[in-house]
């Protein structure tokens, strides 16, 4: 990151930045601060999804302390999983990918926890609108044993319950806690423990009861029907990592992580129907549930045989258990007299799908020279899925050229592979979105990405950079012209078609780091689209992508008005996504004697029905949208600390 770093495309995104960026009810956000970098756009209005130079929310590795995880969303995506209090650092890559990451092809989003402060005892509280967080660190044993404790939870069903009618109960929760405790066994080794768990929660249910008494008798009759559901979605992450000095000059990193991705779905309805003491009863039961657990091994090394050499190696694996997805319904039958009699069924999609991917890395960041200096690294890595094995060789390299003091030139070249699909057929993350890895018939993704960049910092206090890329996919899948996907994967590589895609743009930002006000500007110019050979999507033409953008615009600012007071604002304009609709109308009239869509058979004067036809896909554009948000936090100092009011004030023109 900055002028002086061989990488380009990197940026470190300060914790301070993320706190007073406005939020939707008042809720900072990890993701949506990454979305305000150039080259980086949230897909759906108010979404914390990332869409980075032109590739789709799946090729996206995002790391909690150097583990993966899968779904990062909230509240259906509009919110992310990373509170601002539990992270001490972010760092994003775009392009000029360091070996040590693999695994996706469009971006890098390295979060790394608070260790806890092992000097004293502090902690946060703060109420929103939407929920509220506790945040607590300090020593355990004093210089030697720190812990850091983070929880959130929304509250949106504890205010709506009062609301709500007498016989329909619908309920949404959401809650983080994240964990972490750092022991210092000496100078030279260190143990980290860390925990995270977050979930998502929706439910309904409603009753409906009749009764009555027939005249004259002394018996009644009626019926009570219930129908419930429940969604459930979040994420476990547990890892033990190890530090290690050796000596000066070597050092070394060993984690073991356990990662759970997993969604459920519940529905079931009750019958009953009573004659007097009659009664009849019938019951449904249905549960859906997919994910992935992983087990991680990973070890990593800082090597620096001489001040202008610093290297890093290592290796890892990590063994996937992905459940696309698993299904089975109950039928219960009760008359009356009669035993309840059951009947299971089970999906035909109930499996378990295993994959061993292996990988290994090495690369050496040195100087050549005074003003060169160069990061060469390679990236080696298996897959094996299905009796079938994939190998990728994936060199990096990058370059800075320091003109003079104020001036740099950067250029990179990295290739990526990427041996996961996310399908899905909404253009918001649905926790009904199924992750699954390669097949035999499925090929890994591919990214050749190639970038030059210019940097300059002769200003004081100011910093401008401008970065070209263009980033050549291949295997990418998109569905077959009338094929689409809602939470199934049986037989889904039928259902779609791989691909190439081409990816340009440039990026310009100019950002101010120090004063009372500070702050970026950015834009970016980028076009995306691709191209199937065989004909089954989009007649074999090339087509824009769904989040293809010709421009954006980005302008954020900082100011501290007084010691109290500061106020942030950003305001942000995109080109309209493409979406495919009909062009035109016409009627087609068969012949007598023919069925026809919708109808149940001969009609006897042949059949008609409108036909909608779309001449290409994503031929339209939608508008541009642009929007005003606004942040104040006003800071007063406490006996105990300090408390901080947060006001945040989203689309402030009510921009359509």
């Amino acid at each position: 990151a900055g002028i002086t770093a061989t990488q380009m495309g990197a940026i470190e995104i300060p914790m301070a930045q993320i706190k007073n960026t406005p939020g939707a009810l008042g809720e900072a956000d990890v993701m949506k601060t990454i979305q305000l970098m150039p080259g980086v756009q949230a897909g759906v209005e108010g979404s914390a999804g990332l869409y980075v130079r032109g590739g789709g929310p799946d090729q996206n590795l995002i790391l909690l302390d150097g583990i993966p995880i899968y779904n990062v969303d909230h509240l259906f995506g509009f919110f992310s999983v990373f509170t601002p209090e539990a992270v001490k650092k972010v760092t994003f890559f775009k392009s000029s990918f360091p070996a040590r990451f693999g695994g996706r092809l469009s971006s890098v989003v390295d979060v790394r926890s608070n260790n806890g402060d092992m000097k004293k005892f502090h902690g946060t509280l703060s109420v929103g609108l939407l929920a509220s967080k506790l945040q607590l660190e300090g020593p355990i044993i004093k210089d030697k044993t720190s812990f850091n404790l983070s929880a959130r939870r929304s509250y949106i069903d504890l205010v709506a319950k009062p609301f709500m009618p007498k016989d329909d109960k619908m309920s949404y929760y959401f809650y983080d806690i994240n964990a972490k405790v750092n022991h210092k066994f000496s100078d030279r080794s260190r143990l980290f423990l860390s925990f995270y768990k977050g979930k998502d929660h929706y439910s309904f249910k409603s009753k409906s009861v009749f009764s009555t008494t027939t005249w004259g008798n002394d018996y009644d009759f009626g019926n009570t029907y219930e129908n419930k559901m429940s969604l459930d979605w979040g994420n476990t992450v547990a890892s033990v990592r190890w530090n290690y000095i050796f000596n000066q000059k070597l050092f070394c990193n060993t984690t073991i992580a356990y990662n759970k991705y997993q969604m459920d779905a519940n529905s079931g309805t009750y019958s009953s129907n009573w004659v007097g003491n009659a009664v009849n009863e019938n019951s449904y039961l249905a549960n859906y549930h997919s994910g992935i657990r992983d087990w991680n091994y990973q070890m990593d090394f800082d090597y620096n045989p001489t001040p202008t050499h610093h290297i890093k190696f290592g290796a890892g694996y990590l063994r996937h258990n992905f459940h696309p997805e698993v299904a089975t319904s109950k039928i219960t039958e009760k008359e009356e007299g009669d035993i309840a009699q059951d009947t299971t069924y089970n999906s035909i999609s109930n499996s378990t799908v295993r994959a061993h991917e292996i990988s290994a890395y090495i690369e050496d960041n040195f100087d050549i020279g005074s003003r060169l200096r160069m990061n060469i690294g390679l990236h080696l890595s298996t897959f094996y899925v299905q009796k079938k094995s994939y190998f990728s060789a994936q060199p990096r390299v990058s370059a800075r050229y320091q003109l003079n003091k104020d001036i740099a030139l950067k250029t990179s070249y990295t290739k990526m592979s990427q041996y996961i699909h996310l399908l899905s057929s909404t253009p918001i993350s649905m926790p009904t979105d199924l992750w699954v890895p390669v097949t035999s018939k499925i090929k890994p993704m591919q990214a050749h990405q190639y970038s030059l960049g210019s940097y300059y910092t002769g200003l004081k206090g100011w910093e401008f950079s401008v970065e070209g890329y263009s980033k050549m996919t291949k295997n990418v899948l998109e569905y077959k012209d009338g094929n689409t996907l809602v939470g199934n994967s049986i037989h889904w590589e039928e259902k779609v078609e791989m691909g190439k895609g081409r990816n340009f743009g440039i990026e310009f930002m100019l950002e101010k780091k120090t004063g009372r006000t500070t702050g970026w500007i950015n834009y970016t110019l980028a076009k995306a689209d691709r191209i199937f050979s065989k004909g089954n999507v989009n007649g074999g033409k090339r087509f824009p992508y769904k989040y293809d953008r010709r421009h954006s615009v980005n302008i954020t600012i900082n100011r501290r008005l007084n010691k109290k007071v500061y106020m942030s604002a950003s305001w942000i304009y995109a080109s309209g996504n493409t979406a495919t609709l009909p062009k035109e109308k016409a009627t087609i009239i068969l012949p007598e004697g023919s069925y026809g869509w919708g109808h149940m058979g001969n009609t006897g004067n042949g059949v008609v029905f409108p036909f909608e036809y779309s001449s290409s896909r994503n031929n339209y554009r939608l508008p541009a949208s642009h929007q005003l948000n606004l942040g104040f936090n006003f800071h007063k100092k406490t006996k105990h600390g300090e408390r901080i009011w947060n006001v945040s004030i989203m689309n402030a023109y009510n921009s359509l």
